[in-house]
Formats: structure tokens, C-alpha cells, sequence
């Protein structure tokens, strides 16, 4: 609070020290022409005046000098720098010297009633402006001082002229009065200058920290203007939309602009979530009118990513699916048990032919093959909350090929992250999980085409979202365009031994931390599953 007030006073005191130097250049002015002026009052003939009455010779010689030494002042304030007047020392010499010559004017004029004691009114008035604080109290009594003096010694000098003192007196009240008034005025505007640059330096401060709310926010906020174009958006709206890094976009996407269209027509209209793009996340969308009665002026737009409600309704998925499983396991597991045991003690008899060997090996691999599917649900019922944690995910793909290829030799996983410091923030061990379940899939996939056993892992930062996302790039036959709708469901499958639970269980996982999980063709042939994971910094805890 300190330095915050200091740097008030000092931008007070910045503004004081260039009104001084703009006042000390017209006062100078001010001061040439008054010289100018009195000689040429003095030298005419048509009006009767008192100037120089006293000593016209002295009169002349005192203004000629107090003249030139004004057009001096005017020059050299015009070129000494700024800061030479950050002392009140200058200005405070330079009206003193006015008072003093005015008044010596004034003395050479045959006194107060030549008129001459306005003008030092004048330097009092001004020299109150240039300086504060206790000296600026000094001039008015200088003044005072100098005016009766003048009139004390013209009196003793000339006995026989009727000397003034009252009105030199009241010239005296009116110096002080002209000063205090002044200097009161002085500080009201110093202190109104103080309050006004505090509540500015406050009110920037709190669009700041509005500003950083607003851009720190995960819900995207928008304000579009009447042609529905973008005049603001924070950083999750740029991300939603995909437009993080395109420069000089104002445009609303299509989707938004005809869910926007659709709203000014009915402001009661509830807009079911959607995706923006292909590529973006699904959103919910909640449209205000700045003004209330306007629906067709400004509108702010808020978008919200439904990840975080689609993980709430994966928990509560999971928690049926495990009061499910738990059922299936006690009505399934054990006779499915006994008729496997029962299968293979009947293959070993020395009794069964050969059809009858063949017809327990079938019993029996079935066996494990529900055995597995059970397995496999029973792993979602008893999986445990994800427990995000920050990776850089080209060392977690090197340490993820160097366990997977000690169980598949044969594999070849080739990696290529760019750049090399994209980071996620996800529960290691379920994208573990879910990566061991794609490579697993795109590793057959590349044999059943007649290749190698190759995948292709490549990582990175989509510049439209600013969202780290992980590709598992195959070169196997990729999915018919019939079974793609079916792709991620349980227990559906192609492989004569798969379970069908492969895919899905990986979606799940990607969604339990609020990543996406997608399936692309790749031009070149073969198959691209796409893991879009949640930005590193915004996460929901």
C-alpha cells in the first residue's frame, strides 16, 4: 500500500512540476508585456496618468531593466530542463523579485493610489499557484511589508504628499486573502487529483484482476455484438470453439451462430450440449442479453466443456456397473467354473475319442473366454478414481514401449511428440491402461493386413484448442464405415476371440479423466484413435 501511494504522489507531483513549467512560461509572458506596457503608458501624452510621477528617469531605467530581465526569464525557461524546478526555489525568487520591483514602481509613481498595487496582486496570486506548502505564505507578507514600507519611506521623502496607508493596508488584507483563498484551492485540487488518480489506479487494478478471472475461467465466455460478431473471449471460449491460435477471427463458428440465431428468435430455448467442431469438445451453451430487453444487441456467450459432468455420470455409471458385475460374478462365475473344472477332467479320460477331445477343448476355451469378459467387468467395477498427475509425455511413452515390448517382442512402436515438452495432466496408470488396449488392437490390425506388427504414437499440442492429444496410428485394413457407429460399444467386436470390451474400456478410462477418445480413417489407409486430453492447467481437481 506504500509504494502504491507513493507512486500516486509521485504521478501528483509529476503533474504539478509540468503545470509550474507551463504557468512559469505564460507568467513570463505575463511579465514582458506588463513591462512593455507600463513604458509605454508612462511615454504617453493623451491620458493624464501618475507613473513615474515621482522619478520618471528612475521610472524608465527601473522598468527597462525589469523588462530585458523578463525576456531573459521567457528564454531561458524554454530551454533549462524540467527537473530544474522540482525545487520551489526559482519560482519563489522570481515573484519575490516581481513584489519588490512593482513595488519600487510603485514608490517612483507617488504611491498605492498609481494603481501599480493591483499588480502585485497579481505576482501574489500567481506565485500562491507556483508555490505550496508554508512558503507560499511568505509572499503575501513580503508583499505587505514591501507596500507599507514604500509608503513609510515615501512619506518621510516627500512630507508634503498626502500619503495612503489605509489603502495600503487593504492592499495588504487582499494579498493575504488572495494567497489563502488560493492556497486553499490549491489543495482541494491536490487532493481531488489524489482521490481521482486512487480510483483510477483502483479501478484498473479491478479490470485487471477481472480481466485474469475472465481469461483464467474453464467456462468459455463470449461477447458477440449484434452481427454476431466475437468483441471478446477468454481463453477456454477460444479453446472450445478451436480458434486458440487463430489470429484475427471475429467470426462466430456456424454451429454457435445458428444456435445464437435460434435464441434471439426465442430467448426461452434450451440448447441441447454439441460439438462446435469435429474436433472440439462437446459443449453446453448459455446465451444472456447485456440488456435485458434486448435480445438483439450485445449477447454474452458462456461455454461450458461437459467433461466434467460426463466424469460425474461415469462414476455413477461405474457404480451400477459394479453392483452389476458383483451380481454376475455370483450367478455366473461359479458354474461357469464347475463346467470348465467338469470339461477338463473329462478331456483327460482315456475313454473319449477324438471328436469327443475336440468337443471338451471347445467347452473349455469358451469357458475362458466368458471367464475374461467376466474379468473384464469385474476391472470396471472395482476401478478406483483417476488420480491425475503432470507428465511429459515423451517420457511416458518411452517408459510405456520399454514395458510392453518385454510381454510382445515382435512389436515395433515408433514415437514422434513435437513439441518434445507437450505435458498432461492424467492417472498414469489407467492411460497406461488404455494405450496397452489401442496398441494391443492396432498391432493385430497391422498383421491381419499383412504387415509387420507396427503402430505409430504421435503426440503433440492442437494449435485450434491448445489441447495435448496422443495419436495410435495403424496401418491395418481400418473400421467399415457400417461399424463405426458400433465401435466403442460393450461387447461388440470383430476378432473371433476379442470380448468387445477392449475399446470401450479405453473410452471409459479417457473420459474418467476428462480426455476424449475418437476414431479417425487416416489417408494413407489404416486406422488413427485419438486421445484429446484435458488442458494441463485447467483440469478439474
Amino acid at each position: 500500500m506504500i509504494t502504491y501511494r507513493a507512486e500516486i504522489l509521485d504521478e501528483v507531483e509529476r503533474r504539478r512540476l509540468e503545470l509550474t513549467v507551463r504557468l512559469l512560461k505564460v507568467y513570463n509572458y505575463y511579465r514582458v508585456l506588463v513591462g512593455l506596457a507600463l513604458m509605454a503608458v508612462a511615454s504617453q501624452t493623451l491620458l493624464s496618468t501618475r507613473l513615474g510621477e515621482y522619478d520618471q528617469t528612475a521610472f524608465y531605467l527601473l522598468t527597462g531593466i525589469y523588462t530585458l530581465v523578463n525576456l531573459l526569464s521567457a528564454v531561458v525557461v524554454q530551454f533549462v530542463p524540467h527537473r530544474a524546478f522540482k525545487s520551489e526555489l526559482p519560482s519563489l525568487t522570481l515573484v519575490i523579485f516581481d513584489i519588490l520591483v512593482l513595488t519600487g514602481l510603485t514608490f517612483l509613481s507617488n504611491g498605492v493610489s498609481s494603481g501599480l498595487g493591483a499588480l502585485v496582486l497579481v505576482s501574489v496570486a500567481i506565485g500562491s499557484i507556483l508555490v505550496t506548502g508554508r512558503l507560499a505564505n511568505l509572499l503575501p507578507a513580503v508583499a505587505t511589508i514591501a507596500v507599507l514600507y514604500e509608503e513609510f519611506y515615501l512619506s518621510l521623502a516627500t512630507p508634503g504628499l498626502h500619503d495612503d496607508f489605509f489603502q495600503a493596508g487593504v492592499f495588504g488584507a487582499l494579498y493575504f486573502a488572495a494567497a489563502l483563498s488560493i492556497q486553499s484551492i490549491s489543495r482541494r485540487v491536490r487532493q481531488n487529483d489524489i482521490r481521482a488518480l486512487t480510483q483510477a489506479a483502483e479501478l484498473a487494478d479491478l479490470e485487471r484482476i477481472n480481466r485474469q478471472i475472465v481469461q483464467r475461467m474453464r467456462t468459455g465466455i463470449l461477447l458477440v455484438d449484434h452481427e454476431n460478431q466475437i468483441r471478446m473471449a477468454n481463453q477456454s471460449a477460444l479453446a472450445l470453439m478451436g480458434q486458440m491460435h487463430e489470429e484475427g477471427q471475429t467470426a462466430l463458428p456456424e454451429a454457435l451462430r445458428e444456435h445464437l440465431d435460434a435464441w434471439r428468435e426465442n430467448t426461452h430455448l434450451r440448447i441441447s450440449p454439441f460439438h462446435i467442431r469435429a474436433d472440439t469438445p462437446e459443449v453446453r451453451v448459455a446465451f444472456s442479453a447485456v440488456r435485458a430487453d434486448d435480445s438483439e444487441g450485445d449477447v454474452t456467450v458462456f461455454l461450458e466443456d461437459t467433461g466434467e459432468i460426463q466424469q460425474q455420470a461415469q462414476q455413477l455409471k461405474l457404480a451400477a456397473l459394479g453392483r452389476l458385475s458383483a451380481s454376475i460374478a455370483h450367478e455366473i462365475r461359479n458354474p461357469l467354473g464347475a463346467v470348465s473344472h467338469a470339461a477338463q477332467l473329462l478331456s483327460e479320460s482315456q475313454n473319449l475319442d477324438k471328436g469327443d477331445a475336440r468337443l471338451t477343448d471347445i467347452i473349455h476355451s469358451h469357458c475362458q473366454r466368458m471367464n475374461s469378459v467376466i474379468e473384464n467387468v469385474l476391472e470396471l467395477s472395482r476401478r478406483r478414481p483417476p488420480t491425475p498427475v503432470k507428465l511429459l509425455l515423451v517420457d511416458f511413452l518411452e517408459e510405456f514401449r520399454t514395458e510392453f515390448v518385454e510381454s510382445v517382442t515382435d512389436a515395433i512402436i515408433e514415437i514422434d511428440v513435437e513439441p518434445r515438452d507437450t505435458e498432461v495432466r492424467v492417472d498414469k496408470g489407467q492411460l497406461s491402461q488404455a494405450l496397452t488396449n489401442l496398441v494391443d488392437n492396432g498391432l493385430r490390425a497391422s498383421v491381419e493386413a499383412g504387415g509387420e506388427p507396427r503402430v505409430h504414437l504421435v503426440g503433440g499440442i492442437d494449435p485450434r484448442t491448445d489441447r495435448p492429444f496422443l495419436n495410435v496410428i495403424d496401418r491395418g485394413p481400418g473400421v467399415p464405415e457400417e461399424q463405426l457407429s458400433k465401435l466403442f460399444e460393450p461387447f461388440f467386436t470383430t476378432a473371433a476371440s476379442g470380448t468387445g470390451l477392449g475399446l470401450y474400456i479405453s473410452r471409459e478410462l479417457c473420459e474418467a479423466n476428462q480426455a476424449r477418445l475418437n476414431y479417425h480413417t487416416e489417408p494413407e489407409g489404416g486406422s488413427c484413435f485419438r486421445i484429446t486430453f484435458a488442458h494441463p492447467e485447467r483440469i478439474t481437481a
